[in-house]
């Protein structure tokens, strides 16, 4: 018989090999889903088209907009330091969500979305409905909204809010309701003729109605309510202590007229007359 008196050691030491393993990557696992509650990492931050908050300037090479001048300011502000990502608005989401990303810019409140994330207003926007210059004259203001046979384009994983939304899921119900990538792409349906309308921000108008010949859309004001347009911060990545620090640096920007001023840069001053001066998320 041999020597045994080392095989006790030896499959103790297999053992914790196999265990070690496991012990760091629970650890690691506990890290992740701790909140932060002050940056002690860089931060990503998810944009998507959508002017004027996130666009192309016009030399086509260089994004600009409220929320990337918003971020750098940010930025500034609290230390924090900040990756960039360039996704689909329907992936920013599913990474909020999943708590692989950790914050955007340019979303909308609603019940579901409060279940994963935090909002911060920071400054409030009005939609209005786009159609070609060719649609029937009946097809107004007033009528837009009821028309039996109207199509509509529409930005994929975004939120319009009231009235819009169940106008949507009418039209959807009824296949009349034609998804494109983003606000850009559901106008350019409409102008080939694919679908009759659109609906686009007012904040957008200008820089939008640039790209198409003059004159081929006319836009319907259908009386729809402000809504709020927020910082997003993933609750899974996001603790309250962070958070606040985000909320006192837009009530800042807010009170020294940064945040005005940074829209102005951005948006026609007939489209923003009152941008800026909301009050601070409580």
């Amino acid at each position: 018989m041999g020597d045994r008196r080392g095989q006790p050691r030896l499959t103790i030491r297999r053992y914790l090999g196999r265990l070690l393993p496991w012990l760091l990557g629970l650890a690691a696992t506990n890290a992740i889903a701790e909140p932060l509650q002050a940056c002690t990492r860089p931060l990503s931050v998810g944009f998507y088209a959508i002017p004027p908050y996130y666009y192309r300037g016009s030399d086509g090479a260089e994004w600009r907009g409220i929320d990337r001048d918003l971020i750098d300011e940010l930025a500034r502000r609290t230390g924090c330091r900040f990756e960039h990502r360039f996704e689909s608005r329907v992936r920013i989401w599913q990474q909020l969500q999943a708590g692989s990303l950790d914050l955007s810019a340019s979303a909308v409140q609603t019940p579901e979305r409060d279940r994963f994330a935090r909002f911060i207003p920071y400054t409030t926007e009005r939609n209005l409905v786009a159609v070609r210059s060719s649609a029937p004259a009946s097809i107004n203001a007033t009528t837009v909204m009821t028309d039996p046979t109207l199509t509509l384009a529409i930005t994929r994983g975004y939120r319009y809010g009231a009235p819009f939304d169940d106008w949507i899921e009418t039209l959807r119900a009824a296949g009349r309701a034609t998804e494109a990538a983003d606000e850009e792409a559901a106008l350019r349906l409409v102008t080939i003729g694919r679908a009759d309308a659109a609906i686009v921000r007012d904040s957008a108008w200008r820089l939008l109605a640039r790209l198409y010949p003059a004159a081929s859309l006319r836009r319907l004001d259908v009386g729809a309510p402000v809504i709020e347009v927020n910082l997003v911060l993933s609750r899974a990545q996001i603790g309250a202590g962070l958070y606040d620090k985000f909320n006192a640096a837009i009530a800042s920007l807010k009170h020294d007229g940064s945040l005005r001023r940074i829209i102005d840069r951005h948006v026609s001053p007939e489209a923003a007359p009152a941008r800026g001066n909301e009050s601070p998320a409580p």
